[in-house]
């Protein structure tokens, strides 16, 4: 039988220097809980370091965790990455840093990137500049991330810096795509009204992009599924046996 499972598929922790310093995993996964959230994305921008934490401390949760990184592309292109297990997580973060810029954040000017345990607790931080572009093209995330058998969605469409129309003016044709996803602050209907073509062409979700507690207060996207499991997701994507994903702006 298949069911409603609430998502956002958008949050981020403290190791991306623009969210705040709150964003911990059980912080995250408390208000995942009170939200009724049961399918949750976690991406940091070009880094995965913080997700071993969310997946260890997500021991309890009921629901399941999306591993991801939020890739910022050659072109500025903001792109959501999401795999089946930290361990693929993790290597495709090995090939992400690659292909960074070899600079040092200053967290004075740009924000601090903390590494966390289970229980929030700072461990370090990440030295590495993460608000920056990889040396890769949208199309070749879009192709590594299916070579990892991963799930690709460009990111918070609607927005003139760091979407994927905004930058490019358009969607690649060719490229492969799991989805598209708008932000909080754009309606159902008004994404519809504006992007028509995205919808008839796409699977569509909306996401807090939280980079803070109370960001997450927020809920317009459900999928359809038999069970909330990675593989479910992607079958809600591509319409199989009655699986989708259902959009409501009222909850």
């Amino acid at each position: 039988m298949l069911k409603e499972f609430p998502a956002d598929l958008h949050v981020h922790t403290c190791l991306s220097p623009c969210a705040e310093d709150e964003m911990v995993p059980p912080n995250i996964l408390n208000m995942a809980r009170l939200m009724g959230i049961k399918i949750l994305g976690v991406a940091d921008h070009n880094s995965a370091k913080n997700l071993p934490a969310m997946v260890e401390a997500s021991c309890g949760f009921d629901g399941l965790i999306l591993p991801g990184i939020e890739v910022q592309t050659r072109e500025e292109v903001h792109v959501l990455c999401y795999f089946e297990s930290l361990k693929v997580a993790m290597e495709f973060q090995d090939f992400i840093y690659e292909h960074l810029p070899p600079k040092k954040n200053d967290p004075r000017r740009l924000g601090r990137q903390y590494l966390v345990d289970k229980m929030g607790n700072v461990t370090g931080e990440e030295e590495r500049l993460l608000i920056a572009s990889a040396d890769l093209s949208v199309d070749e995330v879009a192709e590594k991330v299916f070579d990892f058998g991963g799930i690709f969605i460009p990111a918070h469409v609607e927005r003139m810096s760091f979407g994927i129309i905004g930058q490019l003016g358009f969607i690649p044709e060719d490229m492969k795509v799991h989805a598209v996803e708008f932000s909080k602050n754009v309606s159902v209907d008004e994404a519809r009204y504006r992007f028509p073509d995205i919808f008839a062409k796409y699977p569509v979700v909306f996401s807090s992009d939280a980079h803070c507690l109370k960001d997450m207060v927020f809920k317009k996207t459900y999928f359809l599924l038999e069970e909330p499991t990675f593989e479910e997701v992607k079958r809600a994507f591509k319409g199989w046996g009655g699986r989708m994903v259902v959009l409501k702006d009222k909850f």
